[in-house]
C-alpha cells in the first residue's frame, strides 16, 4: 500500500475521520513518500552536478583556448569578435544554469527546514513541496532547457571555429531542418503536455492533502 491507496481509503469513508491504524498508516506512508522523494532528489542532483560540470568545463576549456596568448598569430587572426561573444555567452549560460540550481535548492531547504516529524508537519511539508513544483516547475524547467541549449550550441560553434581548418560562419549558423523540428517537438511536448499534466497531478494531490489537513486541524 502507498500514499495513494491510503488517500483513496480516507476519501471513501462516510465521515472521513482518521483514527487509530488509518492515521498511523497515513503517517507512515507520508514518511515513506518523503524518503522516496529525497532519494529521487539525490539522484537528480548528482546527475545535474555531472552535466553542469561537463558543460562548464567544456565551455571554459574552449574559451581558454581562444584567449590563450601562446596561440599562433594565424589562429588569432582567424577569430572574430563574434567568436569571443559566443564563448562568453556559453560560459554565462553554464554559470546561470549552475547558479539557478543552487539557488533553487537553497530556497527549498529554507522553506522545508521548519517542519518536524509529526503527521501535520509531514502534511504541511508535502503541501509546500507540491505547491513549489506546481508554481515554480515551469519556470525552472524553462531556465534549465534554455540555458542548456544555449551552452551546448555555443560549445558546438566554438569547437568548430577553433579547429585548424577554418569553418565559415555561414555554415555554422545554418541549422539542420530536422534538428529544428526535433527541438521544437521536444519543447512542445515538455511545456505543453508533460509539464501541464504533472502540474495538474500536483495540484490535485495538494488539494486532497489540504482537505485532509483541514480535517485534522478541526479534530
Amino acid at each position: 500500500m502507498n500514499l495513494d491507496d491510503v488517500m483513496a481509503v480516507w476519501r471513501s469513508q462516510d465521515l472521513s475521520q482518521l483514527y487509530g491504524l488509518d492515521r498511523t498508516l497515513l503517517h507512515q506512508m507520508l514518511r515513506q513518500e518523503q524518503a522516496k522523494l529525497e532519494k529521487q532528489r539525490r539522484r537528480a542532483r548528482r546527475f545535474a552536478y555531472v552535466m553542469n560540470a561537463i558543460l562548464l568545463i567544456t565551455a571554459g576549456l574552449f574559451f581558454a583556448i581562444m584567449i590563450d596568448p601562446n596561440q599562433p598569430p594565424t589562429f588569432s587572426a582567424r577569430l572574430s569578435v563574434w567568436d569571443y561573444v559566443v564563448g562568453i555567452v556559453g560560459m554565462a549560460a553554464a554559470l546561470i544554469l549552475a547558479g539557478t540550481r543552487f539557488v533553487a535548492r537553497r530556497s527549498r531547504l529554507a522553506r522545508e527546514q521548519g517542519f518536524g516529524d509529526s503527521l501535520r508537519d509531514h502534511l504541511r511539508r508535502r503541501i509546500t513541496q507540491l505547491d513549489d513544483e506546481a508554481t515554480g516547475g515551469r519556470r525552472m524547467g524553462l531556465t534549465m532547457v534554455v540555458t542548456t541549449l544555449i551552452c551546448a550550441t555555443a560549445i558546438s560553434i566554438v569547437s568548430c571555429r577553433i579547429r585548424h581548418v577554418p569553418v565559415p560562419w555561414s555554415e555554422i549558423v545554418r541549422p539542420s531542418p530536422l534538428l529544428i523540428v526535433l527541438i521544437l517537438w521536444f519543447l512542445y511536448q515538455l511545456f505543453f503536455r508533460w509539464m501541464p499534466r504533472e502540474r495538474q497531478r500536483n495540484l490535485s494531490r495538494k488539494r486532497q492533502l489540504e482537505a485532509l489537513l483541514k480535517e485534522l486541524d478541526g479534530q
